[in-house]
This record gives C-alpha cells, structure tokens and sequence, in this order.
C-alpha cells in the first residue's frame, strides 16, 4: 500500500511557492471534462490570478475560474483572503478580463477561524471587502499607487454571487478524483487497483476487428464461415476458446480505462510498450497456422514483466488481452 491522503498533504506542504502553482497547474489541466483550456499566471502582473481554468474555448471571453495559490508557513489570513479578492474585482473592472465564475484559494494549511467563517456564511464576505477596502486593498493593487474604492469595482462586489468562492485545503486536494493522476506523477502516488472487466453477452463495435481475426483463425481449423462472433461463442470446439479472449480483451479495456483517469498519459504508454516489446518478436516468427501464432504470443504476453506503478497490478488475463487490443488496432495482427 502506498502512503494514504494525510503523508500525499504533507508533501505537498513542503512545496515551494512555484511547485504548487506548478501541481495546481497540471491538476486544472487534466480536468479536460470540464476546462477546455488552462492557463498558468505567475510573478509581477499576474492580477490575482495564478492558474486558470477556461470553462469554453471563449477564454476570458467567457467563463472562467482561478486558482489563486498560496503556499504559506501558516493558514491563510483575512488581509490576505479580502485582498487577492480586490485585486480581481480591480483589474476586472479596469476591463482586463471579466468576474471569474468561480473563485478557489489553493491554501493547503487551510485558512483561520475568520475565513473559514466568511467562507462559511457567503453573504458575509462581499460586505467585508468592501468595508476593509482602504485597509487591506487600496495600497497593495498597482505597486506605487493608491486605488480607493470605485463605483465600477463596488457594482461588480455587489453582483457577485459569493457562494462561488471555496478553499482547497491540501486534504482536500488529495481526496479528489482528478488529483489521482498528479499525485502518481509527483509522488509516485500508487493508484490502486483497477476493476476486472465486464464482457458483454453480445459482440460489441470496439471488438469487431480483432474477433474478425479470431473468426478466421477457426475457419482455418475447419470451423464454420461465421459472420458474426454471436454464432461462434455456440461453438463446440471453439466456443470456449472465444469466451476466454473475449474475456481477457476486456479485461485488458478495464484495466486501461482505469489507469488512462488515475495516471498519466505516459504511465499507460510505457506499459503498452513493455507488452509490444515482448511479444513483438514472438509474433515475428514463422508459426504453423493463426491459432499457433495467437497461443505463442498469449503463452509470451503472461511472462512480460512490466516496468512501473502498474507492474504490481498487471494480470495475466490483462497482458494478454492487450495483445488482443494490438490486433484490433492494426499494431500486431493475427491476419494480414
């Protein structure tokens, strides 16, 4: 078992200033479903933003939600929670970029009592910056200058709904889905497991052709001209035969269904090369017929050792079902 959520807080904890913008930015960036496009702010002139998540291919144009990163030795001030507030509703004012949807302050030792109890009672928080707009605010948006309180900026204050506005603690981060993939990145996070597949009683469009394949494979050994892979799982000499690769082909698209939502892209991609890599010369050899050539490979694919988080979590039914998946696609056929 790897570390649980409280020792993944912990690190994240000890990251400077500029790593946890950086881990914010790639936990935005993988949230495709939901952020087209992302975008990381940093430095002088970053106008309280920090990392952005684009909820439309509009950008600023439309909506929009920041990041604002804070990476303190203690829980997040009020000065500091009203102030980065100001610096959005100034610059949005000043016409920079609109009032973003949504507002998440990614402060992982949390904030105090006097945040969370604004964060707590929304309608509290709209009133707060505009009272302690000259203290906390006026002198600290443009270095050098002084900015009271406008009527622009108090009519966006006024308008914003501030239930839209959270803190992301670092327990907080850990425990959610789309975290999964950063932390297996940065901290060699371990996954988990991923679901054994669930075969459909009826053939399926994504199988189609690599049980084509299978279908010639049995034709070659004098099985019947089937046309569809329905009327082989019936057969008495193959029918058997059939139901096991079905079953190993999708309990090969489980497993990567799973570990493409919990890992990086390029974890999934170095296992899929450590199984071509193995088999690939196997599948080379001259071999006496097409069902010779699928058990050499399938007798090859078990005894592949996979590099990596997944190496401990890789079955042998999965293995050999990604060679399935290699044929289906084109990359190793069983027929040319």
């Amino acid at each position: 078992m790897g570390p649980g959520a409280t020792d993944y807080a912990a690190r994240i904890y000890a990251l400077n200033d500029a790593d946890l913008e950086r881990l914010t930015d790639e936990w935005v960036a993988s949230m495709r479903s939901r952020y087209p496009d992302s975008d990381r702010f940093s430095g002088a002139g970053d106008m309280g933003r920090d990392v952005v998540g684009y909820r439309t291919a509009a950008r600023f144009d439309g909506p929009w939600d920041n990041y604002q990163c804070k990476q303190l030795r203690k829980a997040l001030g009020e000065p500091e929670f009203i102030r980065e507030l100001g610096k959005i509703f100034f610059h949005s004012a000043a016409g920079h970029f609109g009032v973003p949807a949504h507002f998440y302050y990614v402060a992982p030792r949390g904030a105090v009592r006097a945040v969370r109890d604004l964060i707590g009672h929304p309608s509290k928080i709209g009133p707060r910056l505009i009272d302690q707009w000259g203290t906390w605010c006026a002198d600290d948006l443009v270095e050098g200058e002084r900015h009271p309180l406008s009527d622009e900026v108090r009519a966006l204050i006024d308008a914003f709904d501030f239930q839209n506005v959270s803190l992301l603690e670092a327990g907080k981060l850990v425990r959610t889905d789309e975290m999964k993939p950063v932390l297996v990145k940065w901290f060699d996070a371990d996954p988990g497991e991923a679901p054994v597949g669930s075969v459909p009683d009826t053939m399926q469009p994504e199988e189609a052709a690599y049980v084509a394949q299978l279908l010639a494979a049995y034709q070659e050994q004098g099985a019947p001209s089937y046309t569809t892979g329905d009327k082989a799982l019936g057969d008495a000499k193959f029918g058997a035969h059939f139901r096991v690769q079905r079953e190993r082909f999708f309990d090969a698209a489980s497993f990567k269904r799973y570990y493409r939502d919990s890992t990086e892209p390029a974890v999934l991609a170095t296992f899929e090369k450590d199984i071509f890599h193995g088999v690939f010369d196997t599948h080379g050899l001259s071999h006496a017929d097409i069902m010779a050539k699928i058990a050499a490979v399938m007798n090859e694919a078990k005894s592949v050792s996979v590099s990596g988080v997944l190496g401990k979590y890789a079955r042998v039914p999965v293995k050999q079902g990604v060679c399935h998946h290699f044929a289906n696609d084109g990359v190793l056929p069983w027929v040319k």
